[in-house]
């Protein structure tokens, strides 16, 4: 029986983000027509810079919103988290207050995914934390997981000590097994690793603890505190392709060199590693593993060679996979 693999991009805030486009017939006739044309560009980027462009030019204020909250949406999808975070914030300016609260937290969502720490710090700081008050609205306490988050740059202990209570409190029960796996990816938990595979066995987090399906560490890199040695290597290759794939013109401007191979997997556990290579190989594309010893433990990427195309992460998602750029 061929070895099938669930191909899972874990994204730690996707539960903050995901608006689908597909009912693009409800949006105005306006918007539509610019999404349209955006669509049929060759690259996220340029599409992505289509779209800011033709929304200059739209004079109602509620068809900005509209349209420059579904060109967030669709700049988290492919990885440009930077200019997400920033039309969330400027379609937040323009809308009622009631809805100013919602997009402001996707802002912060995406700035935290592109590592923007200044902005994501500012945001929280001085827009979002001071509206908050008992008793917590949902809004409220996605904030409050985003500055746990968050903090994990700048005050590790107190940030972990916080989400082990977070863990045991009913009202975040929405996000118990992400700040599980936090803990377990952060730290090393082993109490937070037990209690997710036994509270929640069917989650992908789980999952990702059993090594049956990998994490994208170009969403998860930002978590790792820089002590951690045995981690420093994913964290600086997943930190350059979130630089990469937020605005694409440092490729294009050739300030990178081009990527040798693409990440698309990394596990604890080898099988899986070879059933995700046996996947790709089938679909043409040149596959290596590369095994990793990170202190007592061994890791298994697998990574796509670049054929010099210049469209491989374009191409391995339209086939569902997740890539991060290896440089060296």
């Amino acid at each position: 029986m061929e070895f099938k693999i669930k191909k899972i991009s874990f994204f730690l805030l996707t539960l903050f983000f995901l608006h689908s486009l597909t009912g693009q017939n409800s949006l105005p006739p306006n918007v539509q027509k610019i999404i349209k044309n955006g669509f049929t560009k060759k690259t996220p980027f340029e599409t992505s810079s289509f779209i800011e462009a033709e929304i200059k030019k739209v004079s109602s204020n509620e068809e900005k919103i509209i349209a420059l909250s579904v060109l967030a949406d669709y700049e988290e999808r492919f990885d440009l988290f930077l200019r997400a975070g920033r039309h969330y914030l400027e379609a937040a300016e323009l809308s009622p207050e009631k809805e100013k609260k919602t997009l402001l937290t996707k802002a912060l969502g995406a700035f935290l995914l592109a590592d923007n720490i200044s902005e994501s710090s500012e945001l929280c700081h001085n827009r979002l934390l001071p509206i908050i008050e008992a008793p917590f609205s949902k809004e409220d306490i996605k904030v409050l997981v985003l500055f746990e988050w968050l903090k994990l740059k700048s005050d590790e202990k107190a940030s972990l000590e916080n989400i082990k209570k977070y863990v045991t409190d009913s009202k975040f029960a929405e996000f118990h097994p992400a700040m599980l796996l936090t803990l377990w990816w952060v730290d090393g938990d082993k109490k937070a690793e037990n209690t997710l595979i036994k509270k929640f066995p069917n989650s992908i987090e789980a999952a990702v603890v059993r090594g049956e399906a990998f994490l994208s560490p170009k969403t998860f890199w930002y978590l790792m505190p820089q002590n951690r040695g045995f981690k420093e290597s994913l964290a600086d290759s997943a930190s350059e392709s979130v630089l990469l794939s937020q605005g694409e013109t440092l490729a294009q401007n050739n300030e990178l060199p081009a990527a040798k191979f693409y990440q698309t997997g990394f596990f604890k556990t080898e099988n899986f590693a070879k059933g995700l290579a046996d996947e790709l190989k089938k679909k043409g594309f040149t596959v290596t593993i590369k095994k990793e010893e990170r202190g007592e433990d061994a890791f298994f990427s697998v990574l796509v060679k670049d054929d010099g195309k210049g469209d491989m992460v374009i191409r391995l998602k339209s086939e569902g996979y997740e890539a991060v750029p290896i440089f060296d």
